[in-house]
């Protein structure tokens, strides 16, 4: 079964420097943008393959054919590409998680609750479907050592599970949830759940192209929140 591709979001190509080589929208600055997306393109790829702390920056250069004073023109190091090509994935998925935890303040019973996690559980899966190498770097280093460039994802891991958790809260707080079980498991069991479904397609294990991925995802979160909501 083939994998799906590694992609990067077009519109979301990382931050550049805030020196600009001529105007912004000129040939001087696309071609700026086109080695960026080289560089990020050609780390992702190298990332994925052999591990972010295995890659060298000579590695990166010699991939995306860039001269080496080219990448450090754009990055000061492997930390922050790492951290670069999180960012624009990072700020998308705050947003929805911000915009659920608002939703569900005014959310008024388990169905409007359902409802809430299935318009999170969309949003989720549009972030997914742009950015496949992203995730998939995420899911192969999130749960590795609090070290060296693998630190910007294990910071993400860390503030998408807080954040996870406050939700949680939240939903039991309003009487959502039933209150006879440690929410921080139940948070931590759906996420895991969640997280071996997304590594199972990006592997090619169990889904064919034609499969809804969007669909499976939100019917595990949702799932998992019945299975949590008090019964009359």
């Amino acid at each position: 079964m083939r994998k799906p591709p590694i992609t990067i979001e077009d519109s979301k190509v990382p931050r550049l420097p805030s020196e600009r080589p001529g105007p912004e929208g000129g040939k001087r600055d696309a071609n700026r943008r086109q080695q960026v997306a080289r560089i990020c393109e050609a780390a992702l790829e190298l990332f994925c393959a052999a591990g972010v702390e295995s890659v060298t920056i000579d590695d990166i250069v010699s991939k995306a054919g860039v001269a080496k004073g080219s990448f450090y023109r754009y990055f000061q190091g492997k930390e922050e590409l790492v951290d670069a090509l999180f960012s624009p994935v990072a700020d998308r998925m705050r947003e929805a998680l911000a915009t659920c935890e608002l939703d569900m303040k005014q959310a008024r019973g388990p169905s409007e609750l359902t409802r809430v996690y299935g318009s999170l559980g969309l949003a989720v899966a549009g972030i997914i479907a742009a950015n496949l190498g992203v995730l998939r770097l995420y899911l192969q280093e999130s749960r590795g050592p609090d070290l060296g460039s693998r630190k910007p994802i294990v910071a993400l891991s860390r503030d998408l599970e807080e954040t996870a958790f406050e939700l949680t809260r939240v939903a039991r707080e309003h009487g959502l949830l039933r209150t006879d079980y440690d929410y921080r498991l139940g948070t931590l069991v759906s996420i895991g759940a969640i997280e071996r479904l997304l590594a199972a397609y990006l592997a090619g294990e169990l889904f064919t192209e034609s499969t809804d991925i969007a669909g499976e995802l939100i019917r595990v979160i949702l799932d998992g929140i019945r299975a949590a909501t008090p019964q009359a």
